[in-house]
């Protein structure tokens, strides 16, 4: 009669290609929110970028609008000149206009930087576009291969689940309880393998009277980190 723990290591390896078919599953839409994400701050940086173009053509207008009321005290200033009465009123128009040329020169330039600004803003606004249509197209592309694979995984998981439960007939009614709790509470870790006589779950040596009934064939838990415990070698 074949040892009766014969069955746990390919009870362990049947749990942890369970796993590894959960973990793709669950991988999925963890991947699929992070794109998701990304398109959700593309969007925010574009209407940042909006915000900042319409700010700047606002200043750009508030700046004309100033340089216009410039331009009209300028003109009001020289047709005052012509009609002074005096030498006194005419230096005064005189600093008037000076002081009018010099806030519109000031003016000029702050329009020709507002212009700059509109300018970088209406290309970051292209380049922030161009890049949440790619991440978009990222997400909706990914979005159907997630779709695409999960039908096949689940199928794979039904088939898995029917194995582990053929699998862990293996195992003797006063051991089944206790291993369920296990799984329950470390999944495909619940089962550990022994090299030579350690536990590669916890690394600890198992006793040798525990040893020689794991090697005896007997279902075998480790009394350091109660995992259910088989021999690496196959018998």
């Amino acid at each position: 009669m074949p040892p009766r723990n014969n069955g746990v290591k390919q009870l362990h390896r049947l749990h942890l290609q369970l796993k590894e078919v959960q973990d793709q599953l669950d991988r999925g839409p963890r991947q699929l929110k992070a794109r998701q994400q990304i398109a959700i701050q593309k969007q925010e940086t574009l209407e940042a970028a909006k915000q900042a173009n319409k700010a700047a053509k606002m200043a750009v207008d508030q700046k004309n609008l100033q340089l216009k009321s410039c331009e009209t005290k300028l003109s009001d200033h020289k047709g005052k000149l012509n009609s002074a009465s005096s030498n006194r009123e005419y230096d005064a128009l005189r600093k008037e206009i000076d002081a009018d040329t010099m806030a519109m020169s000031v003016l000029e330039d702050e329009i020709i930087a507002a212009l700059e600004k509109v300018d970088v803003s209406q290309i970051a606004i292209k380049k922030v576009e161009a890049e949440l249509t790619a991440a978009q197209a990222e997400e909706a592309k990914f979005t159907a291969n997630v779709a695409a694979a999960e039908a096949p995984l689940r199928a794979k998981m039904a088939e898995l689940e029917i194995a582990v439960a053929a699998a862990e007939t293996c195992l003797p009614a006063e051991a089944a309880n206790y291993y369920q709790r296990l799984v329950q509470k470390y999944g495909a870790e619940a089962l550990a393998q022994v090299d030579g006589n350690i536990c590669s779950a916890c690394y600890v040596a198992l006793p040798p009277q525990l040893l020689v009934q794991l090697n005896g064939g007997q279902i075998t838990f480790c009394k350091t980190c109660g995992r259910l415990v088989y021999p690496a070698a196959d018998e």
